[in-house]
């Protein structure tokens, strides 16, 4: 790796704020309210409580320490080890990259909804609830029959990814100084948009029936193994980690910072977070069961379906304020998304381009946010939501459950656990003790193989994904091991940088 100087985050401040607005994003609102819904309610809240604890924080500890200890992104943690292990740096930078190249086209379709909201362009009344869907797959995606038919560039969508994008590449280009200053806005506008949503939601007629739903314990469900998958799978995904970003972002903290403390605080932001959010989402929702005099099950509350078919349909409904309400809510995917994608961009792929080649910051980011958006404009085509579709489960299931179950082993058994948690503990008010050892060593990797050979070797190889083409499904596995191979020829490549990158 070439040798650089470190930028710092300008603050404490600034860093918790950019690392809490890294973590939270899309998923908070359009995943784990579903899931709690889904698994059992309040019971739910146990096995996530639990998959925290036991996964997410210790997770979150390991890179942050690692990233400061070596001062370096994911790839020159992992040379640092040992150089043969540079590869698994790598990898998840490739999984980075694939993940923001199409996080940031549902921003832009974020922003589009935010423009349509003001008019309620879907439909108002029954018009609404009958137009929502087809306004979304028609008007917006202009959705082909398949993955084989991409169609044209869906040109509205291409123009608010092209401002997505200019808005990342002036926010990035500064590096972590600026970034943590825009995240404290990033952070706290949603923050206020999600009370606002809440209190909406909670002001409409059936919103109790709801939330009821939202947190009725089933104690039952305990025993039920696919609730344990969903709350470690939920761990998983909703901490950005995996992704390489937050090794960069620890690597920015000052090496006499209290990380342990800094982990903690991100990952219970995060998870309050999405737990407030449920309220606003189920509220809605049982506003539209009342409304529509339909069972619970027949709402979708979950992904894409949640945030641009369903609310819309609750929108064209609203007594008073429709427009509003729906000029706020996709505002606040958009400030959602956009802290997040400035981290998976930055922490993720930039960061670590520096590191190894010793290019300024200037030059990295306009290289990377060029790449990233020619290869999103693919999400923007008629077949573009069938290749989002199967590169998250590519990169944002398989990528990051199988690079974080590797960098966790790698780092329990060949740095050494105890190591590092002598390294955490010599600078934190939070002493942990040999049992983190063991946590990082074997509870997270198991968990997170548990949650990729459960929920997807099992499924996938017996049948092709979402009953896809099967070369279409088979490109999850063609993507795995093309950007694997780019992993070890990025080790490969021998670099001569400079002692010092000003990043200007």
């Amino acid at each position: 790796m070439a040798e650089v100087t470190r930028e710092r985050w300008t603050s404490r401040y600034y860093f918790l704020f950019a690392a809490i607005g890294s973590a939270i994003g899309l998923g908070n609102v359009w995943r784990f309210p579903y899931m709690t819904y889904e698994y059992g309610g309040g019971a739910f809240l146990i096995a996530w409580i639990i998959g925290l604890i036991v996964m997410g924080i210790p997770w979150m500890m390991m890179e942050f320490g690692m990233g400061r200890y070596f001062q370096r992104g994911a790839p020159g943690v992992f040379e640092g080890i040992g150089k043969k292990w540079e590869w698994l740096g790598w990898w998840p930078v490739f999984m980075a990259f694939l993940i923001v190249t199409y996080y940031t086209v549902i921003i832009a379709w974020s922003l589009r909804y935010a423009v349509s909201s003001a008019t309620v362009a879907w439909g108002a009344g029954e018009a609404g609830v009958a137009g929502a869907a087809p306004y979304f797959f028609g008007e917006i995606l202009n959705l082909s029959s398949g993955p084989g038919v991409l169609g044209g560039l869906q040109w509205p969508i291409v123009g608010f990814l092209a401002l997505v994008w200019v808005a990342l590449f002036f926010i990035m280009y500064k590096g972590a100084g600026v970034i943590g200053k825009v995240a404290v806005w990033t952070v706290t506008i949603p923050w206020a948009l999600l009370v606002i949503l809440m209190i909406r939601g909670l002001t409409l007629p059936g919103a109790v029936d709801g939330l009821n739903y939202y947190l009725t314990p089933d104690m039952a469900v305990l025993g039920n193994i696919d609730v344990w998958f969903g709350a470690f799978s939920q761990i998983a995904f909703t901490l950005s980690l995996g992704m390489a970003g937050m090794f960069a972002y620890g690597s920015f903290i000052a090496k006499k910072a209290d990380v342990t403390n800094n982990a903690f605080i991100t990952s219970l932001s995060n998870c309050a977070t999405s737990f407030f959010a449920g309220f606003a989402v189920f509220s809605t929702v049982g506003f539209i069961m009342q409304a529509l005099s339909i069972p619970v099950g027949e709402v979708s509350a979950a992904g894409l379906g949640l945030a641009f078919v369903t609310y819309p349909v609750a929108i064209s409904m609203m007594p008073a304020a429709a427009a509003l309400t729906g000029i706020i809510f996709f505002l606040c995917l958009f400030f959602l998304g956009i802290d997040s994608a400035f981290f998976l961009t930055y922490g993720g792929v930039i960061s670590p381009l520096m590191d190894k080649f010793g290019w300024s910051r200037v030059k990295t980011t306009a290289i990377v946010c060029v790449i990233a958006f020619l290869i999103g404009l693919i999400y923007t085509t008629g077949g573009g939501l069938y290749w989002l579709d199967i590169v998250d489960r590519t990169a944002c299931f398989y990528g990051l459950l199988i690079t974080g179950a590797l960098a966790c082993i790698v780092v329990g058994w060949v740095y050494g656990a105890g190591r590092l948690r002598e390294h955490l503990n010599e600078t934190s008010d939070i002493k942990v003790g040999a049992w983190f050892d063991w946590l990082l060593k074997v509870v997270v990797p198991a968990g997170l193989l548990f949650v990729v050979i459960y929920g997807g070797f099992m499924k996938d190889i017996a049948t092709p994904y979402e009953g896809y083409p099967l070369w279409a499904a088979s490109m999850i596995w063609v993507i795995l091991a093309v950007t694997l191979g780019l992993s070890f020829v990025l080790q490969a490549v021998k670099t001569k940088g400079p002692k010092e990158v000003s990043g200007e």
